[in-house]
């Protein structure tokens, strides 16, 4: 029994729906944040999607997908995650008990991420950068060094350097990896991206939040799109 990938789409199509009155010109701003693990990317996106007036996508594109096909949703997140090639797709089969291919999986996401760019929102992760790139949307990539990053894991996890260090080296290399297997793009390729910050000397996120609000502005992502003025 293959997951009802239609069916998926359909769903999410519904939950993203543009009114018929709506035309270009009322479509909300769609930022793409793709982030080191401690560099403040959910912290940023919260404030940046508040100053907007936008929707936040990363466990909600999961969430759907999940739902849709009757999937667990903390064991498709593992496996979003996780998997590592084509090679992979039994991986599916034997832990949701489906005949689930990687094409398959990677078709809806590709799907649902291009719906939420008729929607407006900010994608986060997932390789929205990617999927929605050539498109009118602002593609940020957030960075920072390994001690910055690591201390502000172990700050807020209550772990130790060392092992806030190795979470992070963890989980920044299964996302380079996710996105190379599911889009064959390199996510530490600057040319991927329409600006790359490096969180580690801003004293508040609110900082990063005004250069990328000003540089909305600046670089026209909003002149076809309303919703764009702080909130």
């Amino acid at each position: 029994m293959t997951i009802d990938v239609q069916g998926v789409i359909q769903a999410l199509s519904r939950a993203v729906e543009v009114s018929p009155t709506d035309n270009e010109e009322n479509l909300y701003p769609v930022i793409t944040i793709s982030r080191d693990f401690g560099t403040g990317g959910e912290e940023i996106s919260k404030m940046l999607a508040e100053r907007l007036g936008l929707e936040i996508f990363d466990e909600t594109i999961i969430d759907a997908i999940a739902q849709r096909s009757e999937v667990n949703k903390n064991v498709l997140k593992n496996l979003h995650e996780k998997v590592s090639s084509a090679s992979d797709a039994w991986l599916y089969a034997m832990v949701t008990g489906k005949n689930v291919s990687r094409d398959e999986y990677v078709n809806a996401l590709i799907t649902v991420i291009r719906c939420i760019y008729h929607k407006g929102g900010i994608v986060i992760g997932r390789g929205g950068h990617v999927v929605l790139q050539g498109r009118d949307v602002l593609r940020v990539r957030l960075t920072g060094s390994r001690e910055a990053c690591a201390k502000r894991v172990a700050h807020r996890e209550r772990l130790s350097l060392s092992e806030a260090k190795r979470k992070c080296a963890d989980t920044n290399k299964a996302r380079a990896a996710f996105v190379w297997n599911m889009f064959n793009s390199r996510l530490n390729d600057p040319t991927n991206f329409d600006m790359t910050i490096n969180t580690d000397h801003f004293g508040h996120y609110e900082q990063v939040v005004e250069i990328l609000l000003r540089s909305m502005e600046m670089m026209g992502y909003n002149r076809r799109r309303t919703g764009t003025t702080n909130r």
